[in-house]
Formats: structure tokens, sequence, C-alpha cells
């Protein structure tokens, strides 16, 4: 599926992320640009092909934690994609004037990748009740220049 319009249904059949105990994996070669696995997307997962969304669908792993990660932190946020969805933006564009040579360095300083990236390997990560998922608050206490150094450090 490369049509970027047919992620439209997937945004009018979405619920609050406090809904969700798993996102579902589609794939859209459309929506990911070079060096990205996957998105998260209203409630679901999107991938390039479709043999990435049926192993995320099948297999728990590093990725689908880094996404599941990010299903949390919509929780966090109001229980609102739009408002996961602003946040995640107001970081981008606050990073992106830092990093016009390298606009990879402003995704990954965003708090919420900042959390998904340190954690995406620890599989139980989102076992931990008191943790969360709200890592994410401390990084967007951070100063951006902060927040790019450690993106830098990290990436």
């Amino acid at each position: 599926m490369n049509n970027p319009f047919l992620l439209i249904p997937l945004l009018f059949k979405s619920v609050r992320p406090s809904r969700l105990t798993d996102m579902p994996a589609v794939s859209n070669a459309f929506w990911l640009r070079k060096g990205y696995e996957a998105l998260t997307f209203f409630g679901h997962i999107i991938t390039a092909t479709q043999q990435e969304a049926d192993a995320l669908n099948h297999h728990y792993d590093a990725l689908k934690n880094h996404e599941m990660i990010h299903l949390r932190q919509a929780q966090t946020t109001h229980d609102s994609w739009l408002c996961f969805y602003l946040y995640y933006l107001y970081f981008w564009l606050r990073a992106l004037p830092w990093c016009l040579r390298r606009p990879h360095i402003a995704y990954r300083s965003i708090p919420f990748e900042l959390e998904a990236y340190e954690h995406m390997h620890n599989l139980h990560y989102l076992d931990d009740k008191h943790n969360g998922t709200s890592r994410w608050r401390d990084y967007a206490r951070m100063k951006t220049k902060c927040r790019i150094k450690l993106a830098r450090h990290e990436s």
C-alpha cells in the first residue's frame, strides 16, 4: 500500500490511547522515509512492507517495543493522539533550526524519541507500573541544546 490516502480510514477508526493494549501493524511505504523502520499513526504501526507488518504483528521485538512506548506516551499526554502529535511537532520544530544540516538529529532530540530509543531494547520497560513511561517529561524539561547534544551522542 503506497497510496498516502489509504491511511485516512485509520484516522477515523482511532480510539483514545488508553483503550489500546496493542497496536496492529500495517504497511504503507509512502509515509516512511529512508532510514526509518516504522512509525506510530493513531494507534497503528506503519511499516514499509507487508512482511515487516506481519513480523510485528506476530513477534514482540525491540521495534515493536519502541512503538508501544509511544502508545504509552500518548496515554500520558492527556490520553489524546492529537496532543501527542502536537507536542511531537512542537519539540521537532524547536530543534530544527539547530539541526538544519542534520534534520535526523532534530527528530532524535524529541523527548518522546529520546525515551523510546533509550528503552526500546528493554522489553520489560512497559511492565514497570511505577515507570509509566514519563521519562519523556524529564527530557522535555531540558533545554533544546542539551537534548540535541544527547541525540547526537546516541545516534
